[in-house]
């Protein structure tokens, strides 16, 4: 399913920004040597560029307890960084949404929105952002 409809995260070439509930499945997925959405996102979207915020990797590393793992299973995924513009949208986001989000998914939304990424992930409330366009898998 997505949301948001029409814009450059509809591009083939649109950044895909994971969410932590796409990481956690991945994850799973690899652990048990299976094949199940989370790679079939990635397999369907080989040639997009595939992101993380820089707060999904502090939600995800919670489960963590060797940091090299944590590294070396993040190592293909870039790593993005807040800034004062995506500051002011997640603000901007917050303050428009007649029920606010998480203060985590509220950043993780507003740096989709700042770099126009199509997000995936299977967060309900991510549904509500106007302008996102998420993939749910």
């Amino acid at each position: 399913m997505r949301a948001g409809g029409q814009g450059p995260g509809a591009d083939a070439t649109a950044m895909l920004l994971l969410d932590t509930s796409f990481l956690m499945e991945f994850e799973d997925e690899l652990a048990n040597g299976k094949t199940g959405a989370a790679r079939a996102v990635l397999t369907s979207h080989r040639r997009q560029a595939v992101a993380i915020s820089i707060v999904t990797l502090g939600e995800f590393a919670e489960g963590f307890t060797d940091p090299k793992a944590l590294v070396e299973f993040l190592g293909p995924f870039r790593v993005v960084q807040l800034s004062r513009a995506i500051a002011w949208r997640m603000a901007a986001l917050q303050g428009s949404l007649s029920r606010r989000l998480g203060e985590n998914d509220a950043w993780i939304a507003a740096t989709a929105l700042y770099y126009e990424a199509t997000m995936v992930g299977r967060e309900r409330a991510f549904e509500r952002v106007p302008r996102l366009d998420y993939l749910t898998f």
